[in-house]
């Protein structure tokens, strides 16, 4: 009887031990994994690249640091896809493409467009936590002004109040997160006042535009960058939409396009 307690005992000190060990092993290394995931970031940070940082500088320093970036789209049915093909898919899955092409960058895109959300509905539907548990490295957040101008029209001041909201949760809760706005695509309702006493859609994104300017805030103005690109090609409404408001997949395409040649370009010039 005394043999088989000695025995359970010693099997007990042997298998606490071994957990012992097997913990200490583990704490070492998230230790260390920590401390060079902080070193890195730091010499990242003091570096020239980071005084010039694009999103695809980010892309590449995410990469070699996690092995992969996560990137957010965040915004309406134009960034949820809607009018989209297999062919020519939304802009948010061409950018996944593009960067997983590129030398020194394995990126993943997680798309959150919400068909019909305005920048309240993603407020009061948790859409923003739900962004914001996914950790991502990079967000590109399309500011919903096509919901948010119609049906019924959300006021300016509020929008712009649900921006702010928005952004202080993402610097909050990410505040290692690369963050950059934009505005939608042109819709067959540009210039209509779709309500008594509001303003048209080219009016809403002018105004937006302007506090997105103003807040400093990284932005693409793909409203206007679209408007110049579609005259520029001798293009009309009828040719990038699928209907009066969603782009089809050559629509997707000219706003992918602008993007891409913007993935280059200092976050700090992109305004």
């Amino acid at each position: 009887m005394n043999r088989k307690r000695q025995l359970k005992s010693t099997g007990f000190i042997i298998g606490s031990a071994s957990v012992f060990v097997c913990f200490f092993v583990l704490f070492f290394s998230v230790s260390q994994k920590n401390r060079t995931f902080a070193q890195m970031n730091k010499d990242y940070q003091s570096s020239d690249t980071y005084q010039e940082e694009s999103l695809l500088d980010r892309a590449r320093f995410v990469t070699k640091r996690d092995g992969e970036a996560t990137i957010v789209v965040l915004g309406s049915s134009v960034t949820f896809g809607k009018g989209a093909t297999l062919e020519q898919p939304v802009w948010g899955e061409l950018l996944e493409n593009e960067l997983n092409q590129t030398d020194g960058v394995k990126a993943t895109v997680i798309n959150r467009g919400y068909s019909g959300y305005s920048t309240a509905d993603l407020i009061s539907k948790n859409k923003i936590e739900a962004v914001i548990q996914d950790k991502p490295d990079i967000i590109l957040f399309e500011l919903c002004l096509i919901n948010n101008n119609r049906y019924p029209q959300n006021d300016i001041g509020q929008t712009k109040a649900d921006i702010q909201l928005i952004m202080n949760a993402f610097k909050e809760q990410l505040p290692d997160t690369l963050i950059i706005l934009q505005t939608a695509n042109p819709t067959h309702y540009d210039q209509v006042v779709l309500e008594q006493g509001k303003v048209a859609y080219d009016q809403y994104n002018d105004e937006i535009a302007e506090y997105v300017r103003t807040n400093q805030w990284p932005f693409i103005d793909t409203y206007h960058l679209m408007l110049n690109e579609m005259e520029e090609q001798h293009l009309s409404a009828e040719a990038v939409l699928s209907d009066a408001v969603h782009p089809n997949g050559d629509g997707y395409y000219v706003w992918f396009e602008l993007l891409r040649d913007r993935l280059a370009v200092p976050v700090k010039m992109l305004h």
